[in-house]
């Protein structure tokens, strides 16, 4: 009898698995810390976060990855609580530079309007590739929402956009997406989805920050001459 329920759930715990569609196994390399889970239609990508140099640009990303943060559709207004990245699409790529997610398809370039404070520089910026950043508006104002991925060194970025994530696992992924024709406005000419962004931790690290509501100054502007 004991043998037969010991086989009974390891079938189980087989067919949970395999019902999951979720074979990742973090690799033993990784060091302690929150990390990034992003799978895309051309691979999977793994980002070390940084909480401690980008405390809300990662607690935002956390929040909306795991649909613990409501926010309001641009088009039809209504609010949802789900993970917000499950779905959408690279909407920006340039060569040997970066690509962007963040902007909901149908909405014409558009997405929620939830902000983060600029933070950093830190020890981990953009003087190398593979880097994690958060978008910025024409009216400077750092989009909670909008994030992009580096595949070279782009130092001009460095206190202008807080950099909150490097790739550990998939940097050949970034280069694929990054790579891919586009539109002359950038979007890409192929379809890219973005089919999950999974959160997991190595170790016991500390929690990861609580997101704060947060509203930029109002901009100011230029004068003209």
């Amino acid at each position: 009898l004991l043998l037969g329920l010991i086989a009974l759930l390891a079938v189980h715990c087989v067919w949970a698995e395999e019902t999951t569609g979720d074979d990742f196994t973090p690799p033993q390399s990784l060091k302690e810390g929150w990390y990034a889970r992003i799978e895309t239609g051309m691979g999977r990508i793994v980002a070390r976060l940084l909480p401690v140099q980008a405390p809300q640009s990662v607690a935002h990303f956390v929040a909306l990855a795991r649909g613990e943060m409501e926010w309001t559709d641009p088009v039809t207004g209504e609010r949802l609580r789900q993970p917000f990245y499950d779905g959408t699409r690279v909407d920006y790529s340039k060569a040997g530079t970066s690509f962007e997610v963040g902007r909901l398809s149908g909405t014409g370039g558009v997405a929620p309007l939830i902000y983060v404070p600029i933070e950093g520089p830190g020890p981990v910026n953009f003087f190398s590739g593979g880097r994690l950043g958060m978008g910025r508006s024409p009216l400077g104002r750092i989009s909670a929402v909008i994030f992009f991925v580096t595949v070279s060194a782009q130092p001009w970025l460095n206190g202008e956009h807080p950099c909150f994530g490097e790739i550990v696992e998939g940097e050949e992924v970034a280069h694929r997406i990054a790579g891919v024709k586009t539109f002359n406005n950038g979007r890409p000419m192929e379809d890219i989805r973005i089919d999950g962004i999974h959160i997991f931790s190595v170790g016991e690290p500390a929690p990861l920050p609580e997101p704060k509501r947060y509203h930029p100054p109002r901009a100011t502007p230029t004068p003209v001459r």
